[in-house]
């Protein structure tokens, strides 16, 4: 009996660290499709605008589309109920020319709540690459 309840507690936390890890991912993915996409509305759209640097993200977000086209790739590193830590890599392309001018790659922290964004941080590592 004992046995089965500990075998039920670790898969619970399991579970639950999956569901934090996935909740992490599905925060940030319109913003990381966003910007594989060059859609500066759809960025913003998906990060609320109560977020102590919403400012800071809009103005870096805003130069970062309009002088390049991004691919991301994020994975978590670490999460727990609420938060995050994803490892965020972007290449950045010039939009005239299409040579990479830069290559990006930085821990990113985010808070959330049921997949909602509540936190991004640092605000800069989303500068565009002139910044």
């Amino acid at each position: 009996m004992l046995r089965r309840s500990f075998v039920g507690a670790v898969c619970g936390a399991a579970h639950a660290l999956a569901d934090d890890r996935t909740d992490a991912l599905d925060a940030v993915a319109p913003i990381a499709a966003a910007l594989s996409d060059g859609d500066t509305a759809a960025a913003l759209a998906a990060i609320p605008r109560e977020l102590a640097n919403y400012a800071e993200l809009r103005e870096n977000l805003t130069g970062l589309i309009a002088q390049a086209e991004v691919t991301s790739s994020v994975d978590v590193v670490s999460a727990e109920p609420g938060a995050a830590e994803l490892d965020w890599y972007m290449q950045i392309r010039n939009r005239s020319t299409r040579m990479v001018v830069a290559r990006r790659r930085g821990t990113v922290r985010v808070r959330f709540r049921k997949r909602k964004l509540l936190a991004l941080e640092p605000a800069s590592f989303f500068a565009p690459p002139n910044a």
